[in-house]
């Protein structure tokens, strides 16, 4: 039997810092990048859309609560206590029938999380996270965004 090509939910593994977490049931991101119009003195529409700067990549993870398997434990969400020592994560989505990696966040962060118990319910979680870069699976396989011509924070320019 062939391999299906349409990715489905259930056929997704997230993995956040090379563990994988198994209690997403789901997963979404977005990707926003910002255009400024470029008005000329005189005319009433704008000669072009320049692209002007990248958002950071927003995920929402929701699930199941899983006891002992907390925003703290397996989400990469700090306490209180740990704030100003709190370390970035990644975040990698990979395909279970094929193993390829559809998608990864670098430099990512919780902003949020929320949980809740309903009577005649499950427990669910969500996490809210930000992340400094994302790739799919056709940007990772063209080399990615690594650019080395390209203005960088890591040697202090």
């Amino acid at each position: 039997m062939a391999k299906a090509q349409i990715l489905t939910g259930a056929r997704a593994k997230i993995f956040i810092d090379g563990n994988i977490v198994g209690l997403f049931a789901n997963c979404s991101w977005s990707v926003r990048q910002d255009k400024v119009p470029a008005y000329i003195l005189g005319r009433y529409n704008p000669t072009e859309i320049t692209p002007t700067s990248q958002e950071p990549v927003t995920l929402s993870l929701t699930g199941y609560r899983v006891v002992d398997a907390g925003p703290y434990q397996v989400g990469g969400a700090s306490m209180l206590k740990e704030l100003l020592t709190e370390e970035d994560f990644s975040v990698a989505i990979y395909d279970r029938q094929t193993a390829k990696l559809i998608f990864t966040a670098v430099g990512c962060r919780v902003t949020g999380w929320s949980s809740g118990v309903s009577a005649r319910g499950v427990s669910d979680i969500r996490l809210d996270i930000v992340g400094l870069k994302a790739e799919d699976e056709y940007s990772t396989q063209d080399g990615g965004d690594d650019d080395p011509t390209a203005a960088s924070l890591s040697d202090g320019s």
